[in-house]
């Protein structure tokens, strides 16, 4: 019996992801009432829809045709994500992840966030690879795409205990964004155009709490699966 293509991309997929983190020995430490700081590496600028965004085809001409539009409609776009492009420099988005993961892994695995390096036992090191929005086109729902690398480091003995490479695409919502109201629940790139520019300040910056929360989770998964297979090896 031949297993239907989707089944084994899934299949796939789930082992990717399985093995995306190459280290995890959390489970061979105590982190109740120990310190944690965080600290991010540079990120890159950055990405807002990608360079054929407004020409599919590679033909700009080709492209108006292909939306359905105009002209005069595809200088609105371009205005508009130079307006994005602007928007989203303002927001410290990698600093954001960073503040905020620790202070959500903090809270999930009963540690106690710092500043400094040096008054932590342990250390989240932060690598951003890729970061931004994308759009398959104008009308298409905005997704948030990020590529971080994530380490966690005994820093008495300056020793790697856990590592997930983390890759997340999130279709943007209303909610998410924080202007439901007015968005509805599918926001597209037209639908995002259209906010002012301190808008969509204040929308990425919701986004950079949401995407931190997703990468704490990550963690808290790990953690808690380190766990029961500490439970099982002492059964």
């Amino acid at each position: 019996m031949n297993i239907p293509t989707k089944l084994v991309c899934l299949t796939i997929f789930s082992l990717l992801l399985l093995t995306a983190c190459s280290t995890n020995r959390l489970h061979e430490y105590t982190l109740e009432n120990t310190t944690a700081a965080a600290e991010m590496s540079p990120a890159p600028r950055a990405q807002v829809f990608s360079h054929t965004f407004f020409a599919p085809s590679g033909n700009i001409v080709s492209a108006l045709i292909e939306a359905g539009t105009n002209i005069a409609k595809e200088v609105e776009a371009q205005k508009a994500q130079r307006k994005l492009d602007s928007a989203m420099v303002q927001v410290d988005i990698p600093e954001i992840i960073r503040y905020r993961t620790l202070q959500k892994c903090s809270r999930h695995l009963e540690m106690r966030p710092v500043e400094k390096r040096e008054q932590a036992d342990f250390v989240y090191v932060m690598r951003i690879k890729k970061y931004g929005i994308e759009a398959e086109s104008w009308t298409a729902q905005v997704q948030f795409l990020i590529d971080v690398n994530v380490r966690m480091i005994d820093n008495e003995k300056e020793l790697k205990i856990w590592e997930r490479n983390i890759h997340e695409r999130m279709d943007i919502t209303g909610s998410i964004f924080g202007f439901s109201e007015r968005l509805g629940d599918v926001i597209t790139a037209a639908a995002l155009s259209k906010l002012t520019e301190e808008q969509m300040v204040e929308g990425f910056a919701n986004l950079a709490e949401y995407a931190a929360g997703r990468v704490a989770e990550r963690i808290y998964d790990d953690f808690l699966e380190s766990r029961e297979r500490l439970e099982e090896q002492t059964q």
